[in-house]
């Protein structure tokens, strides 16, 4: 039964890290400017499409890095959950050759 919530735990947190990227995503389209403003550092075209509605927006080296690292997040999440799926058959594949 423990190992069911092991498998949750680990999809929660892939799922979570995706739902951090699109709420970042959300607070970009609607706070960023749609023009470049150098004076806040605002000057790194984005494309984003929210709900059909597609926009160009303006970001700050600080909103770049904080986009990357959401990035970051959900890729090592993806792999961590992938790496401890396959764990145990790794286990039980090595097991069986002892026998």
């Amino acid at each position: 039964m423990l190992s069911a919530f092991e498998d949750v735990k680990r999809v929660l947190a892939s799922v979570g890290a995706l739902a951090l990227l699109a709420l970042n995503d959300v607070r970009l389209f609607y706070t960023l400017p749609g023009a470049a403003d150098p004076g806040n550092g605002r000057t790194h075209a984005l494309s984003l499409q929210l709900f059909g509605d597609f926009q160009t927006i303006y970001a700050s080296i600080f909103d770049l890095a904080i986009r990357w690292g959401l990035m970051g997040l959900i890729l090592a999440a993806c792999a961590w959950a992938v790496a401890e799926t396959l764990q145990p058959a790794a286990q039980a594949k090595n097991a069986d050759k002892r026998r």
